[in-house]
């Protein structure tokens, strides 16, 4: 039932607003996801000469388009197990499903097998009903008209923002790259967020949304991402950001398949602090501290652009004074691998916090490994708040020193300020220069650096091109 009725708000949602069927898969696939606590997973539409429309979540380990033709359980390497649904509805098959989930299954993962079945089940129907609502011809021709190669083209629009493509989904907002429309013609190419649309009539969600953006409008400084604007359009809660063009550090870590060089690390951690002192010294209206504290700080939450800036992500669950959005007495929020011990023990935070998670974040990078991991989230809580950190002997001793200090049990043993943490780091090991992590980031992911530049391009030949005086239609992808 909980799919039946995600699947259908996400399908009015696109239909209300212009937006294609890529955007609505990359919602459904994060969303079903969650749901059965899958690590990754795909969506792989066919059409009548092969794949058109493919959506990939996380790391799947195995070929995308040989995966999208498996139907039921799969055994995985590292007790990882897929479950692949094809799409079908009569003799007509319209591609493959699959979810990713980690554990060892009593019985063979027949029940998590089921409910992908009823995901398939909802999702093949749901796309069948977006091809005819939206044009009455025959399913499989229409899924021959995404495969279409070219320009970024027009997929709809929320406010003054014309969407380009998706970009990706978490659990609450989708991100979308989309460019400004105004009297002059196509601006500049910005990343669209919106809050996801079974989530907006949840007071509480819309409320953490706008209190993200309202952050965000204030936040100035190079090592952070910079919001243009955000607003409400047709019930769509939307933020615009400044688009990054570059990979997470949660991702370089596992492209490079172990630790960074140390300079390298320098340069990244060094920017990111930096970026978190500008965040942590802001004021309100009336001077005084704002006393932001990020509460979600991990490699996923830094970014490393091909232009070789770092630049510090999501202040979703940021909080400051007098913030009107208010966290229960015993909910922690943040992720508990990244936490300091008073957040994990639901105390009073401040910047300190962020950065014993950010020594957290250094120790990864330099060693490959997260510092307090165990085998569930209590014990890493636990960790985190009792357990002594050993240097590690492929450490170098000034960086161990950096760690020891930002990794302190108690906030007052800490460094004073992000600032102070940076300079330390820095000092002990000298950063390496923008142009070496721009060279590392695209060696590792150059797909994406091409598909980045692409991108730019076009979008800098749709401004120079002469404005007309009708407006745009929509083409087909």
């Amino acid at each position: 039932m909980a799919v039946s009725r995600m699947a259908d708000d996400i399908l009015e949602d696109c239909l209300e607003r212009g937006l294609d069927l890529d955007t609505g898969l990359d919602v459904f696939l994060t969303q079903c996801a969650r749901m059965v606590h899958a690590k990754a997973g795909f969506v792989s539409l066919r059409g009548t000469r092969g794949p058109v429309l493919t959506r990939v979540l996380g790391e799947l380990g195995v070929d995308v388009f040989e995966a999208a033709h498996w139907s039921g359980p799969r055994k995985l390497r590292e007790g990882r197990m897929l479950f692949c649904q094809q799409l079908t509805l009569g003799r007509l098959n319209l591609g493959g499903l699959g979810l990713v989930v980690d554990g060892v299954f009593e019985d063979g993962g027949q029940r998590v097998m089921g409910l992908v079945e009823a995901i398939g089940e909802q999702l093949d129907s749901a796309v069948l009903s977006f091809l005819a609502l939206t044009d009455g011809r025959g399913p499989l021709e229409r899924l021959d008209e995404l495969d279409v190669e070219g320009t970024p083209v027009n997929r709809g629009r929320i406010g003054r923002y014309e969407v380009v493509k998706p970009l990706g989904t978490g659990g609450m907002a989708q991100v979308l790259i989309a460019r400004t429309r105004g009297p002059e013609g196509l601006g500049r190419l910005v990343a669209l967020k919106r809050i996801l649309p079974h989530l907006t009539a949840q007071p509480e969600m819309v409320q953490q949304f706008l209190d993200e953006a309202r952050i965000g409008l204030r936040l100035s400084h190079p090592n952070l991402v910079h919001v243009y604007d955000f607003g409400e359009a047709q019930g769509a809660y939307y933020m615009a950001m400044e688009l990054v063009n570059g990979i997470d550090l949660d991702r370089l870590l596992r492209a490079n398949k172990g630790p960074l060089e140390p300079a390298v690390v320098s340069a990244i951690v060094s920017q990111a602090l930096m970026g978190l002192h500008a965040a942590h010294s802001l004021k309100g209206e009336d001077g005084a501290s704002l006393e932001l504290v990020h509460r979600d700080l991990s490699p996923h939450n830094v970014m490393v652009g091909f232009d070789g800036q770092v630049k510090v992500l999501d202040f979703g669950v940021a909080k400051v004074r007098a913030q009107r959005t208010v966290t229960l007495p015993g909910i922690v929020k943040g992720k508990p691998l990244y936490m300091s011990p008073e957040q994990a023990l639901g105390q009073r935070l401040d910047a300190r916090s962020d950065l014993f998670a950010m020594g957290l974040v250094l120790y990864q990078a330099l060693t490959g490994r997260r510092a307090f991991e165990r085998e569930d989230e209590l014990d890493t809580m636990k960790a985190i708040c009792q357990e002594k950190l050993t240097k590690p002997p492929e450490l170098p001793t000034p960086l161990w020193n950096v760690l020891s200090v930002a990794l302190s049990k108690a906030p007052e043993a800490r460094f004073d300020n992000a600032h102070a943490m940076a300079d330390r780091l820095v000092a002990a090991c000298p950063p390496a220069r923008d142009t070496a992590l721009a060279a590392l980031a695209g060696r590792l992911f150059p797909e994406r650096l091409r598909d980045s530049q692409r991108l730019e391009t076009a979008a800098n030949h749709q401004r120079e091109a002469p404005t007309r005086a009708t407006p745009p239609t929509r083409a087909p992808r």
